[in-house]
């Protein structure tokens, strides 16, 4: 039997792309190439019916529109009323959701394939992200916990911010046909103030 086609992550080589370092300041924004996701699009109109499902497994409640809450490296981020996508730590307990009865209330896909996360961190991150993001990312309005799914530039993402804390950092999710143009105009954009790169090195959910 063949092995399994793994996708090449679009993020891996660092020769393909800007330089590692650049700026005058290579501290001012860290851009970090997250692992492989494992990331389930979630679609429920009954939102008890969701914690419940969520509550065994992974110990999560659905957080109001527009914020996100964590629990032992898992993500649950809602981005509309019906709307909801879990990042998973570990494979095994999105298998065990994936498995949940498909005809029940909640929907659930396997999209783990189709994105990334790009980490944006540093004392000017917001200052890059603000140059396309079309939400406000001022710390009274994008306090730590929130999660919008958006346009940056032509590419829709969704930014999240999970902790509190200065300098601030920032969570990207972007299509991985989108990754790496969104890597290079990011480092392009970061680069009056300096930036750090950190290319994906290996390893992921197990």
């Amino acid at each position: 039997m063949a092995d399994p086609l793994v996708p090449t992550h679009p993020l891996a080589d660092p020769l393909s792309g800007p330089p590692e370092e650049a700026g005058p300041d290579s501290a001012a924004v860290v851009l970090t190439a997250g692992p492989p996701l494992v990331l389930l699009d979630l679609r429920c109109r009954d939102r008890a019916a969701l914690d419940s499902l969520l509550k065994k497994p992974l110990e999560l409640a659905s957080p109001p529109v527009a914020r996100a809450v964590s629990k032992s490296g898992n993500t649950l981020f809602r981005l509309g009323p019906d709307w909801w996508q879990l990042r998973c730590k570990k494979r095994k307990p999105a298998d065990r959701l994936l498995r949940a009865d498909p005809a029940g209330p909640v929907g659930v896909t396997d999209i783990s394939d189709a994105w990334l996360a790009i980490g944006v961190a540093g004392p000017r991150a917001r200052d890059v992200l603000a140059k396309a993001a079309t939400v406000d990312l001022h710390p009274d309005a994008f306090p730590a916990g929130s999660a919008a799914r958006t346009l940056f530039g032509r590419v829709t993402v969704v930014i999240a911010r999970l902790e509190d804390g200065e300098p601030p950092a920032f969570d990207v999710t972007v299509s991985r046909s989108n990754a790496r143009f969104l890597w290079r105009w990011l480092a392009d954009a970061a680069r009056e103030y300096g930036y750090t790169l950190k290319p994906f090195s290996g390893g992921g959910a197990g």
